[in-house]
């Protein structure tokens, strides 16, 4: 396999690490915080820079191209061949020398990043590195200067194509951005843990960065305690500055992925919905399956943060009309608008989690899924009514990204279906017509000669149907309708 593991990041708060109470821990630490404030004040004047060098390389080649009068008579016969009467063998010809101009172009610049030099390695990523080198290498670590380098070049090199057609800029940055670092074992920048059990990264310059894991809902301690182990690897990861001055390290955690022998003919198929947030079936199996989630849970827990936010709202409606303090006054219910959304991410996580562990305990190899691109909307792309209270914070995306990153970790492939008419066709006897979903949870086969898509029949004649959550994961589950994520 190509890649042997997922990778996985983790956002926990840090501090500086505070050396004692005496006059001169207390004056270290000021220099310490003064160190750190220096390297972000400075890294996003290092970032530009690398993006306005990587743009002056392709300016320099493009300026190239333009002074050579070859190339441009080139490019003009080829640009309409029929008007300057070329002939296949022509066109040919004249692209092939092209194509010796390029290659003569692209080594005349890597000869100017060498500084004259003919032959030798490839001095791109160099040419930037020592740019940036000379001007903040003593306000910025060289372990920082390097992995940003490398992180802002490829980060160019992405957007390049869309900046030439006119779809993006030149990416800028702010200050602020994540102080990028590699994390390595015996390196400069490294975890450690004291003797009295306290976890911290050290890094350059003197600095340690206490990890505080909080009441450590998200399991981050025993990840780190792995990555201490051996058990897990580390990759680059980063210390990001919030808006109100704290510090967080963004950990990125490469989780080896579990040597299993699934069956890749076995696939689960796992449909989204409103009543049921995740129904799974299985495609080789005509009964059964499993399903995660309700909406009468969900209604039930956003009624009641409702109406905590209207009771704060009510009390807070005349204590905070102007003066001073105002903001602190809002906190509770900055506070109180944000536990909906945490709540609704932790479902997310509990509900992705069932999923593979459905899959593993079905030995099935895929898991597949509907490209939900405008789920709820209507052909004017407008969220319809029915659906406006439940997707207010609901993201059936972040649900299918926490799927796909599990199920990589314990290797099984994810793989996206065309959603058309998953709904409305019978798996039982593959007859598809509109209105054979009744309601939410039922559905009904409009075939005259299909007995199992109807269900049992009542004592009236009417038939009571099936369930239409399995009905459309089966469909889903046997689909071979493949496309991408997101629609290109």
């Amino acid at each position: 396999m190509a890649n042997e593991f997922t990778c996985i990041t983790r956002k926990i708060e840090v501090h500086l690490h505070k050396h004692g109470d005496s006059d001169e821990a207390i004056q270290r630490y000021k220099e310490e915080y003064r160190m750190w404030d220096d390297i972000n004040n400075n890294l996003y004047k290092a970032a530009n820079r690398i993006v306005s060098h990587c743009f002056f390389n392709d300016a320099y080649e493009y300026r190239l191209k333009l002074h050579s009068p070859r190339f441009q008579k080139i490019e003009k016969l080829l640009s309409n061949p029929k008007r300057n009467k070329l002939s296949d063998d022509d066109i040919k010809e004249l692209k092939a020398e092209r194509k010796l101009l390029f290659s003569d172009f692209k080594s005349q610049r890597q000869t100017f990043l060498r500084g004259g030099i003919e032959t030798g390695t490839n001095q791109e990523q160099n040419s930037t590195y020592i740019v940036i080198r000379n001007e903040f290498i003593d306000c910025i670590p060289s372990d920082v200067l390097t992995n940003l380098n490398q992180n802002i070049s490829s980060t160019y090199r992405k957007y390049t194509l869309d900046v030439e057609r006119g779809i993006r800029t030149i990416p800028n940055f702010k200050k602020g951005i994540p102080v990028p670092f590699p994390i390595k074992p015996h390196g400069k920048i490294a975890l450690k843990k004291r003797d009295d059990g306290t976890i911290y990264v050290r890094f350059p310059k003197g600095l340690e960065w206490d990890l505080n894991f909080g009441r450590d809902r998200s399991n981050n301690r025993e990840i780190v305690e792995r990555v201490l182990s051996g058990q897990y690897g580390v990759g680059n990861s980063s210390i990001q500055e919030s808006k109100n001055k704290k510090q967080f390290l963004l950990l990125v955690v490469k989780i080896p992925k579990e040597n299993r022998v699934l069956d890749k003919e076995r696939v689960v198929g796992v449909d989204l919905g409103v009543n049921t947030p995740l129904y799974a079936a299985l495609n080789d199996n005509e009964y059964g399956g499993m399903g995660i989630g309700s909406r009468e849970q969900f209604l039930k827990v956003r009624e009641r943060k409702n109406a905590q936010k209207r009771e704060l709202q009510r009390n807070l409606r005349y204590s905070t009309n102007g003066g001073h303090g105002r903001s602190q006054k809002l906190q509770a219910l900055d506070r109180l608008e944000g536990k909906e959304r945490n709540w609704v991410h932790l479902q997310n996580h509990i509900f992705s989690k069932s999923i593979i562990e459905y899959a593993l305990k079905n030995n099935a190899g895929v898991i597949q899924m509907e490209r939900l691109t405008g789920f709820g909307r209507d052909n004017n792309e407008e969220v319809q009514n029915e659906y406006k209270y439940i997707l207010r914070y609901w993201s059936y995306f972040e649900l299918q990204t926490m799927i796909e990153y599990k199920a990589k970790a314990a290797g099984i492939e994810v793989r996206y279906i065309h959603p058309y008419h998953t709904s409305q066709t019978c798996r039982l006897c593959g007859h598809s017509e509109k209105g054979q979903r009744i309601n939410q949870p039922t559905f009904i086969c409009k075939n005259p000669d299909c007995t199992k898509g109807k269900g049992k029949q009542k004592s009236d004649g009417a038939y009571e149907g099936i369930n239409a959550d399995w009905n459309a994961a089966r469909n889903i589950a046997r689909s071979n309708e493949f496309v991408e994520k997101k629609k290109k």
